[in-house]
């Protein structure tokens, strides 16, 4: 279903789509056809066309999912404590506001005449190495809802892709983490 189609959606399917969701709540469990990613590869500005490295790959799911991943995050994200130091991938926490954070620790340190040092860390690909399993036990251990972690483990699981290329798709291709 397009983006726009959901946008202009009736009541009554707006109803179904909500006694669907509330049934994956109440089940535990995320519907395999919507793990099923379509691959897009995009040319990057300026760069030889002719060359794999040249493109952008880019994951197509299904407005449906999209939609119910951002209803689970709602349950989700109150059970999760991230660290005041992370400032990536949060709402409200920029990358401006982490440098004024970091100056403004080295002023103070500075002033006391003590010596500062700072680790940078840059974790490249970091999501598309998350262990799974690993991910999975840390939700377990927290606050969060057994029901949930359940549904993060289904998302998690089997999940697959395809690769487009014009008109051609690829056979489908179990996704590794």
């Amino acid at each position: 279903i397009p983006n726009e189609a959901l946008r202009h959606l009736p009541l009554r399917a707006i109803a179904t789509l909500t006694q669907l969701f509330n049934g994956i709540l109440r089940h535990w469990h995320f519907p395999q056809p919507w793990k099923l990613g379509r691959v897009i590869m995009l040319p990057k500005p300026g760069k030889n066309i002719l060359l794999p490295s040249s493109y952008r790959p880019i994951t197509l799911l299904s407005t449906i999912s999209k939609v119910f991943e951002k209803l689970l995050l709602t349950h989700l994200v109150p059970h999760i404590e991230p660290r005041d130091e992370q400032f990536g991938f949060r709402a409200d926490h920029s990358t401006t506001q982490q440098l004024a954070r970091v100056l403004h620790h080295l002023a103070v340190a500075s002033n006391k005449q003590e010596r500062s040092v700072a680790v940078l860390l840059d974790m490249e690909k970091a999501f598309d190495r998350v262990w799974h399993t690993g991910l999975v036990y840390k939700l377990s251990t927290s606050t969060t809802p057994r029901r949930i972690v359940r549904i993060v483990a289904t998302f998690l699981q089997d999940r697959r892709f395809q690769v487009a290329v014009e008109d051609a798709l690829s056979s489908e291709r179990q996704i590794r983490a």
